[in-house]
């Protein structure tokens, strides 16, 4: 399996759903055991998302993003955020996904391990 950029994606950016400048909108990272998304995705799942219960530390929903910043060239443009910590954290994960929290939680991009 490869990542995943959702179709939908690329028309929320041209519609400006989607503000990735620093004080722009929060972004959230949950991490998952198994992949429930597909190129036709749109929003948030938390099918298959990793347990938040027994001792795992683990936060329902994952983590916010912080400190984006943005970088374009004539040919691609990238997206950074700080460094996360899952602290304690007790879990295998096996896919990520990144979603808009002040969208409606539409997803960005899903990660494969």
């Amino acid at each position: 399996m490869a990542n995943i950029v959702p179709f939908a994606f690329k028309g929320e950016l041209a519609s400006g759903t989607h503000n990735f400048a620093s004080g722009g909108n929060t972004f959230k990272i949950a991490l998952y055991t198994a992949n429930p998304y597909t190129t036709s995705s749109t929003v948030f799942s938390a099918t298959n998302e990793v347990s938040s219960g027994g001792g795992s530390n683990y936060p329902s929903g994952g983590n916010t993003l912080t400190g984006q910043s943005v970088t374009a060239t004539t040919a691609t443009t990238a997206i950074d955020f700080t460094d996360t910590t899952f602290s304690s954290a007790t879990f295998t994960a096996a896919f990520a996904a990144i979603y808009n929290t002040s969208a409606s939680s539409k997803l960005v991009v899903v990660l494969d391990f």
